[in-house]
């Protein structure tokens, strides 16, 4: 079973979360790699069509894990434009999970969770969980601990 990663992150707190991600998922002897969707331009006020200069490839995974931050209560507009253009994910495995400033409830990462969900179901794919990191949560790193442990289990 191959894992991809596929990760957009400007300030690298979504891409470390990632990170850590990956090295459990490794440590269990899972092939599993990181994939970094880099756009021309990572401007939160970028506004589409994103040129992309790294757009990974999904159909050499099984598993898919969408990762992403919140920007403006919303999916970050880099990663809304990836998954309109990202191949077919059905048959595949498929995760997610957000990383947010605000710790509030209110602050777009169920939103964001929600956009990757429809853009998946569009590519003929269902994600089975996806998971919120609130960056100055106090219990940010049970969060992530959670969501690592989460995946593992899953997967």
């Amino acid at each position: 079973m191959k894992i991809g990663i596929i990760v957009f992150s400007k300030t690298n707190n979504t891409f470390s979360v990632a990170e850590r991600l990956r090295v459990a998922l490794a440590e269990k002897g899972l092939d599993v790699e990181i994939q970094r969707i880099v756009p021309e331009n990572d401007d939160p006020g970028v506004k589409p069509p994103v040129v992309f200069t790294n757009k990974p490839d999904v159909s050499r995974y099984d598993v898919v894990i969408f990762a992403s931050p919140v920007w403006a209560f919303s999916l970050a507009v880099v990663m809304k434009e990836y998954l309109e253009q990202v191949a077919s994910l059905q048959g595949k495995r498929v995760f997610s999970f957000v990383t947010k400033q605000l710790a509030s409830k209110f602050t777009g990462g169920t939103k964001a969770n929600k956009q990757i969900k429809s853009a998946v179901a569009v590519k003929g794919g269902t994600v089975e969980k996806s998971f919120i990191v609130s960056w100055k949560n106090k219990k940010r790193e049970a969060e992530i601990d959670s969501l690592i442990a989460e995946i593992i289990k899953a997967v």
